[in-house]
């Protein structure tokens, strides 16, 4: 039971609802103690507090808009374990935690007659305005990395090799949402798993192959080309347990484009596959089925584009990439059809 997606979901599902427990104590905790001083509370601009009083409430304001930044950004784009949490538990979480946010900053343009005349008060506020400030300053500087991605003119478009609605388990340009880019032949790498209405990726406990909706999955040919290299002879592999670190890409196909440009599609299938090295493809050619083949610890297709033909090439680079006609769903709101770019935890699907 503990090498499953299962037990792994239970705990994570675990943590959350009690963070969401402690998180909603403080919050009711803040909203009584509030409404028991609210006779002594009172605008900061008619309380004539002192110079520092002023300061600390500012930094708490500032404080504030911070980690109302870091919500997005950390639990809906760099969480990895988001995808195992029930939607409606991590919805829960997050309003918890904007509604502590929001009563935080309406409170900091307010002040109590014990702040301003008690000293100890208020070294017990700057002590915490400095910690929080730093804590969630800190944590904020990395939301405009998080968004980044190199324009649509330097991007290649190419189409989706897969149908349904999947979710981007890695991807993005930085690190934190993407782990492919510590690695230059990987930058902008995607790894992506098919999901069902309720945006699970696997079923039951997550212990076999067959419990992953992407398992044997038919893959097509996201580009037209001449097929560069197949290997179609790795097993499978177990879930969690065994992961090939050896021969990290498992069964895979590369395709050449015209202009030079290779396509690399991992983690197939052993058996599965239509094409031979040296076939000529076109858009939609059908490939090969997904597997979990390699460096894998679940089904999953990693997909990436790079400038040299070999796929653990420590001198080629990572090519950014676009899906043609998608529609991508991000913190849970469909941002219509295009070709935007793909980023941790979104979900998308061809239109």
């Amino acid at each position: 039971m503990k090498n499953t997606f299962g037990y792994l979901q239970d705990t994570y599902q675990s943590g959350i609802l009690i963070a969401a427990l402690i998180f909603l104590g403080v919050l009711l905790f803040r909203l009584w103690y509030v409404n028991k001083e609210i006779q002594s509370r009172s605008w900061i601009w008619k309380s004539n507090s002192p110079i520092l009083v002023w300061i600390l409430k500012l930094g708490w304001l500032v404080t504030m808009l911070f980690f109302l930044l870091d919500i997005p950004t950390w639990f809906l784009s760099v969480a990895s374990f988001k995808p195992l949490v029930q939607p409606i538990l991590y919805n829960v979480f997050l309003i918890i935690l904007i509604s502590i946010a929001i009563m935080e900053i309406c409170l900091s343009i307010t002040v109590t007659q014990s702040l301003n005349q008690q000293f100890v008060k208020r070294i017990v506020f700057l002590l915490m305005v400095v910690f929080c400030l730093l804590s969630f300053g800190l944590a904020a500087l990395i939301f405009k990395g998080t968004f980044n991605y190199p324009t649509p003119q330097d991007c290649t478009v190419i189409q989706m090799p897969v149908k349904g609605k999947w979710l981007a388990l890695h991807a993005g340009e930085k690190p934190w949402v993407n782990y492919h880019a510590n690695y230059p032949v990987q930058k902008y790498s995607i790894d992506m798993v098919r999901v069902n209405d309720n945006l699970a990726f696997f079923e039951g406990l997550g212990e076999k192959n067959t419990d992953f909706f992407c398992f044997q999955d038919s893959i097509f040919s996201p580009v037209s080309g001449t097929i560069f290299k197949v290997v179609n002879n790795i097993p499978n592999q177990e879930i969690i347990d065994g992961p090939d670190t050896v021969i990290t890409a498992g069964n895979y196909i590369t395709i050449q484009t015209a202009n030079d440009k290779f396509v690399l599609l991992a983690h197939l299938s052993k058996g599965n596959f239509a094409i031979k090295e040296g076939d000529t493809v076109n858009v939609g050619t059908y490939l090969a089925k997904l597997g979990n083949s390699g460096n894998s610890t679940f089904p999953h297709l990693h997909i990436r584009m790079q400038n040299k033909p070999v796929y653990n090439d420590s001198t080629a680079l990572g090519l950014p990439f676009l899906f043609q006609q998608i529609n991508r769903n991000r913190f849970g709101f469909w941002s219509g059809t295009g070709t935007p770019y793909l980023n941790r935890n979104d979900i998308f699907q061809h239109e």
